[in-house]
């Protein structure tokens, strides 16, 4: 199960360059099952493309017992938000991040404070950065 506690983004408080809008990371945290991380990755990029977004990198995490923080899939996510490569963090739902609302909306202040937008495959749960939740 994932921490309470959100997960650092990158090496300090901002982001070394504007995040890039227009372009999302799909995260995926799932057993290594080829069928379900085939069909959590079509629903991200389903729900980039719908709202605009190009999937750049599609980020896959075995095993949501590790902290958020500690897991591979998820620090190469971090280097991407940090480094501006996205603007958007795509997943299928907020277990995949967080395993309690709080935990989520902690962690998409902290994106949001980047300039990144976390999104689940469903519904858009934060919005846009300067606009109003």
């Amino acid at each position: 199960m994932p921490s309470n506690a959100p997960a650092p983004i990158g090496p300090g408080p901002a982001a070394t360059r504007p995040p890039r809008q227009d372009r999302a990371v799909a995260y995926v945290c799932a057993e290594p099952d080829p069928v379900s991380v085939a069909m959590f990755t079509a629903w991200c990029e389903q729900r980039a493309a719908g709202d605009g977004w190009t999937v750049v990198e599609t980020v896959v995490d075995p095993d949501d017992l590790v902290p958020l923080a500690e897991r591979p899939g998820w620090q190469r996510v971090t280097q991407l938000v940090t480094e501006g490569q996205v603007g958007v963090v795509v997943t299928i739902n907020r277990r995949m991040v967080a395993n309690c609302a709080t935990a989520w909306a902690r962690l998409s202040d902290l994106l949001q404070g980047l300039g990144v937008v976390l999104t689940i495959s469903g519904a858009r749960t934060c919005p846009p950065p300067g606009q109003p939740r």
